[in-house]
């Protein structure tokens, strides 16, 4: 028999182990392993996570009931008694699970022979599907479980602060006794000192409760409901991107490093708890942060309590506030007390920090996850929840950043789809900038004209020495199909080199480059020739030899008509389909 205890309720479940099907020394040792399992170094806090631990025990017991020879010890287990238990399961995923939780069982183990230990965590798992999709809620459905959040708060805030200064104004001696308010204090004050309001035999409120309006009215003056609790819990999940299993232990006490709002940066230290993560790294603290001062004044121009909703120290300053009386009257710690209005199995658990989302999703008019329809109200998943708000932060939350990206973010389509705008829009920028710099600088005729009469200024406009203009006007500088500025001044090349570049894959790609009218007619020759080779040649290699230089001879034709162009096609001469041919041949290049 293994006793486990759960950390949180206290509640103890027995989980009977007597009928395991093996020899005594085996059931011995799968009892062990199990209650080390549930000790309290391990990160098992609730009964239904050791549960499955439990259940694959009795699988694998039952496995090896039914091997031949079925093992007298644990010495006796064989890498074929592992590989009976996986064959258990038919399905893949099932399969996974269950051995992955074996694992969990049996890690550490020095009882385990090395031959099954081998089988049992270094042979791979069966690739996990992924049967059900986390998605994030639509803006529409974002939108409906907010304004339900947002309603039940500020319902709450309205009706407790309005008991609290009832309360207040009493014990002030501000109410006289014949205020119409009077009465209704003088209950709250019992109730503030109690925990109770007075009643009749039945239980029923007495008559002067029920001309306030009834127990339920009363205690709802100084108290939450657990629907209010849970709209709290799930409004501070969504602003931190916390589990919201770990949002709703918060303790009300915390710490305030900026001095209750003095500083510039306002934020509450909260101690924390993740079970799931080991004794040894289960503590933590959260930084409960409030909204920069700039945006809470934007956010108020929208509405006077707009911040509220936007700022997680807020909601949870709230929070404290509208439970202080609870925990006054109970003595519970927790920053999510509230009342029960009745309990039909002792009085004192109708005070409780216990959050019920799917009872609160119920009320509300949410239907169950599973049941939800696609024209209908979105079904309350936490998991949704926190997918939702993670992908609108965009930071890790208690998680490491790889976990935010691998897991979170990886699996969104929404973040998939900006993703790969993003990445275009890069690209897109890059390759632009790429194509600007590898344009040829064209000189127009206008230019060329100019430099007949005034060359000085003609080449301050063109960028050049009046010597080196005069030289490539004169065709001196000419190079295959462009001209070059300096061929001793090259970017392939060590000042004072001559450049050795291609002139069909380089020349078109320097900052020396100038293309001149002259030059049209083997531009325009050279363009046809390799668009003709474009259909006679294997894609990828065209692509790879010849798709850059017909770019950039496409840009230089541009900056001339198309009767400019029919003109030049005209001009080529034989020396120019010569020396194309050399430049396709490669017999220009240097070898």
């Amino acid at each position: 028999m293994v006793l486990f205890r759960e950390e949180n309720t206290g509640r103890t479940v027995r989980f009977d182990c007597s009928d395991l099907p093996v020899s005594p020394p085996v059931r011995d040792w799968l009892v062990r392993r199990l209650a080390e399992r549930a000790g309290a170094r391990s990160g098992v806090k609730r009964a239904t996570s050791f549960r499955t631990g439990y259940q694959v025990v009795r699988d694998f017991a039952r496995v090896l009931a039914h091997c031949e020879p079925s093992p007298g010890r644990p010495a006796d287990i064989t890498a074929g008694h592992i590989k009976a238990f996986k064959a258990r399961y038919e399905d893949p995923q099932t399969r996974r699970t269950c051995v992955a939780r074996l694992r969990i069982v049996l890690r550490g183990c020095t009882e385990l022979p090395e031959a099954a230990r081998r089988e049992l965590f270094e042979t791979r798992l069966p690739v996990k599907q992924v049967s059900e999709q986390v998605t994030a809620y639509s803006e529409d459905d974002w939108q409906q479980i907010m304004t339900a959040l947002r309603r039940d708060v500020r319902l709450c805030r309205d009706r407790i602060r309005n008991g609290i200064h009832l309360l207040e104004r009493l014990r002030a001696g501000d109410l006289g006794g014949d205020s119409p308010n009077a009465e209704p204090a003088r209950l709250l004050d019992l109730f503030a000192r109690t925990g109770d309001l007075p009643r009749q035999s039945d239980g029923g409120g007495t008559p002067a409760v029920q001309r306030c309006g009834g127990v339920t009215a009363l205690v709802r003056m100084l108290t939450l409901s657990q629907q209010e609790a849970t709209a709290f819990a799930l409004l501070l999940s969504i602003l931190t991107a916390e589990n919201i299993g770990t949002v709703a232990k918060w303790p009300a006490a915390h710490a305030r490093p900026d001095g209750s709002g003095d500083g510039a940066v306002a934020v509450a230290l909260v101690e924390q708890r993740k079970p799931r993560r080991g004794p040894d790294r289960e503590q933590r603290v959260a930084a409960v942060e409030d909204l920069p001062v700039s945006l809470r004044t934007v956010l108020e121009r929208v509405q006077e309590d707009e911040p509220l909703f936007h700022s997680p120290l807020q909601i949870y300053e709230l929070l404290l506030e509208l439970t202080s009386p609870a925990r006054l009257i109970s003595g519970l710690t927790g920053a999510f007390v509230h009342r029960r209005l009745a309990n039909p199995t002792k009085s004192d658990a109708l005070w409780s920090d216990e959050i019920r989302v799917e009872r609160w999703a119920r009320t509300r008019g949410f239907p169950p996850a599973k049941l939800a329809r696609e024209d209908g109200p979105p079904g309350i998943d936490v998991r949704r929840i926190r997918q939702t708000a993670l992908e609108i932060q965009r930071r890790p939350v208690s998680h490491a950043t790889r976990t935010l990206r691998d897991h979170y973010l990886r699996r969104s389509r929404t973040v998939r789809d900006q993703s790969k705008h993003v990445v275009a829009e890069a690209l897109h920028e890059e390759v632009g900038k790429a194509r600007e710099a590898a344009k040829v600088v064209v000189l127009p005729s206008r230019l060329l004209d100019l430099a007949a009469e005034e060359l000085d200024t003609a080449a301050a406009e063109a960028g050049l020495e009046p010597t080196t203009l005069k030289n490539m006007l004169s065709g001196e500088l000419d190079t295959a199909v462009v001209s070059c500025r300096d061929h001793r001044d090259s970017p392939h090349a060590p000042p004072g080199v001559a450049c050795p570049a291609s002139f069909l894959h380089s020349c078109l790609n320097c900052p020396n480059a100038r293309a001149l009218p002259h030059q049209l007619p083997i531009q325009v020759a050279l363009h046809d020739r390799l668009e003709a080779l474009r259909p006679n040649m294997d894609p990828a290699l065209w692509d790879m030899r010849y798709a850059t230089p017909l770019a950039r001879l496409s840009d230089i034709l541009g900056h001339y008509s198309a009767a400019e162009r029919e003109h030049a096609r005209g001009s080529a001469t034989d020396r120019h389909h010569t020396l194309i041919t050399s430049l396709l041949d490669g017999r220009t290049d240097v070898r």
